[in-house]
């Protein structure tokens, strides 16, 4: 008849909601047998293998770049128009694989004071002030984190004290991520004083800088490089585009002159004469007319 609902069963009701709710449990269990392997496979593809295999170029390279940093911080305009000579008595290369030594902070230090407007003498009785830089540190630092377990051979060590054990290979490295920093440091300082009277006339004071690399792994893929010797992010070496990243700015410079940048000194004027009026090509017929032959 219109009008009346038709009434299902209690007992019917229970039944299909079980049915549903045994469905769901079912759906659940497939969807969490696939997502494991999905997730495995994943890891498996994206995972690789990443090994750098010398690092001296990178070492020169955040040494020479602490070395450009303490010098660029260090304004020797107050010597611009007075005759320096430069006293390495107390600058001593130290031999090291490294030729990053005392040899290039002597030559920066020359450049950025003949940059601010000083003039190099080449003797000390030629010059009437002189400048004694002294080198407080120069050198780099390395560590490394493994999140994970690092590679060991504590085993093969204690099984090689038993005659009878047999041989037991090295534990290899089992690491999610690893990471590996390189810092090198400069401490520069810089005073000069009157060639004749010995009285002081000026001092930088300390200059402290830092340069750093830093390369990373993730599930062995890398290394993935950055740091103040790198403009932009890198990947084994090859630079990695970033959007809405830009170039880094440079540390505030307190020099005229740049000194990791071109510059032209003195250059000299057009050494050829400004041409006056006309000019005529040697190709060209003269205008005046030979006289005829009477």
């Amino acid at each position: 008849m219109h009008g009346q609902s038709t009434r299902i069963p209690n007992h019917d009701l229970s039944a299909r909601r079980k049915s549903l709710l045994a469905g769901r449990i079912r759906c659940a269990r497939c969807g969490n047998r696939f997502v494991w392997p999905i997730l495995f496979s994943a890891v498996l593809l994206l995972s690789g293998c990443g090994k750098t295999l010398r690092n001296t170029a990178t070492e020169q390279l955040i040494l020479s770049d602490s070395v450009d940093r303490a010098i660029r911080s260090i304004d020797f305009s107050p010597l611009a128009r007075r005759t320096c000579y430069v006293d390495t008595t107390y600058l001593k290369t130290v031999k090291s694989a490294s030729f990053v030594n005392a040899d290039y902070v002597l030559s920066s230090v020359r450049n950025q004071l003949s940059a601010a407007g000083g003039i190099l003498a080449a003797t000390k009785t030629d010059a009437d002030i002189i400048i004694e830089p002294r080198l407080g540190v120069l050198g780099a630092n390395e560590n490394e984190v493994t999140y994970g377990i690092p590679s060991s051979n504590l085993l093969t060590q204690a099984a090689s004290l038993v005659p009878t054990a047999p041989p037991v290979p090295p534990i290899p490295e089992i690491s999610l991520a690893r990471k590996n920093d390189q810092m090198a440091a400069t401490k520069l300082a810089i005073f000069a004083y009157d060639a004749e009277s010995g009285n002081p006339v000026w001092q930088s004071g300390v200059s402290t800088a830092r340069s750093n690399a830093k390369d990373s792994w993730l599930f062995g893929v890398g290394p993935f490089q950055s740091g103040t010797i790198y403009e932009k992010p890198r990947f084994a070496g090859m630079k990695i585009a970033l959007p809405l990243i830009g170039d880094k700015d440079g540390d505030k410079r307190r020099q005229a002159v740049s000194h990791d940048e071109e510059f032209v000194f003195n250059q000299p004027p057009n050494l050829m004469p400004e041409p006056q009026g006309e000019i005529q090509h040697a190709s060209a017929e003269s205008s005046a007319k030979p006289a005829s032959a009477k």
